[in-house]
């Protein structure tokens, strides 16, 4: 089993693993000890092929890098060093990031003292941080933190979507920063809905208290309450208060797509994100209702299906891209 991780690993590092494979090698890791893990990724990186064009290459790396050369020599190269660190991003590695900070100095030098974790289209992932905040993950995210987290501080960047059950530390504020909004908490639970193709950041308080923070060109503030909804308009750089409920707000976490007055872009721009396909609409010519409902369906084509109940349409799937035909 051990050898097939391996293999999986070097299909990944390389660029040649497939959608199933990297389902199959994420699955597999999350089950694995630390220990597994540490000696699956060795495998992995001294099994790879790659070759040194110029003896010099890996020196000069090195220097660049602030890095120690290797006490005795590999076949490492530019190419290998960000294959491996781009695999080390590979969501649900549990226990990746003790590996990263007890074993690997040398990569976390490599991404300039960053540690960053990208959720494809399609895939969901939860991950503990060393301070033991839990963070789940929703499709196309990405979320960074220093190697050094909780340290001297708890700092995380976020693109997209996330739930975060922050722990308690009073004596170190846990900072969620976007581009267009910061989150302040002491330890509470909430969600944050911050993807750069959306007009709007929101964010909802489940338990405990945050502080938000805008970042336009007025910057305001607001302490947030249980079951408050805050939207950001970036375009109109406006801030806006609602009462929601949670359940509904942190669906996505149970698998579940929930939509609520909905507009059918919206539906369309959650379900490539959920399902990781692309969409294309080839006639514009559907209606302007808005969409109420809930799915939790394993493929798309389960979905799309029971929309046609309320939008006149039918879809064919080609080149791994779904088009939409209204009649």
């Amino acid at each position: 089993m051990e050898k097939h991780i391996v293999n999986l690993l070097n299909k990944f590092i390389s660029g040649k693993i497939d959608r199933n494979e990297r389902k199959t090698l994420r699955n597999a890791i999350s089950e694995m000890s630390d220990m597994e893990l540490s000696k699956a990724l060795s495998e992995a990186w001294n099994e790879y092929d790659g070759n040194i064009q110029n003896g010099n290459d890996f020196d000069q790396l090195a220097r660049k890098l602030r890095i120690s050369p290797p006490q005795q020599k590999k076949n490492y190269t530019l190419r290998t060093v960000a294959r491996i660190a781009a695999a080390i991003a590979i969501p649900l590695f549990i226990g990746f990031q003790i590996y990263l900070y007890t074993q690997n100095e040398r990569l976390n030098n490599f991404i300039d003292n960053q540690l960053q974790v990208n959720i494809q289209s399609g895939e969901m992932a939860d991950i503990t941080l060393p301070d033991g905040t839990k963070v789940y993950l929703n499709s196309a995210t990405t979320m960074s933190y220093p190697v050094d987290f909780g340290l001297k501080s708890r700092e995380v960047r976020l693109a997209g979507e996330a739930f975060l059950d922050v722990a308690k530390n009073k004596e170190k504020p846990f900072y969620v920063h976007t581009d267009y909004v910061q989150i302040e908490v002491l330890g509470t639970k909430f969600n944050i809905n911050a993807y750069p193709d959306l007009n709007t950041v929101e964010t909802t308080l489940i338990e405990g208290s945050v502080k938000l923070t805008t970042k336009g060109t007025t910057p305001r503030s607001i302490i947030m309450k249980p079951n408050q909804k805050v939207v950001y308009n970036k375009l109109q750089d406006v801030l806006s208060v609602n009462d929601t409920q949670a359940h509904f707000e942190t669906a996505w976490t149970r698998g579940e797509l929930v939509f609520r007055s909905a507009t059918f872009a919206d539906v369309m721009n959650k379900l490539q994100k959920r399902y990781g396909v692309e969409i294309e609409i080839v006639n514009n010519r559907y209606n302007a209702d808005l969409f109420s409902g809930s799915f939790k369906e394993e493929y798309i084509t389960g979905v799309l299906k029971k929309l046609q109940v309320h939008y006149n349409f039918t879809f064919t799937d080609k080149n791994e891209k779904i088009l939409i035909h209204f009649n």
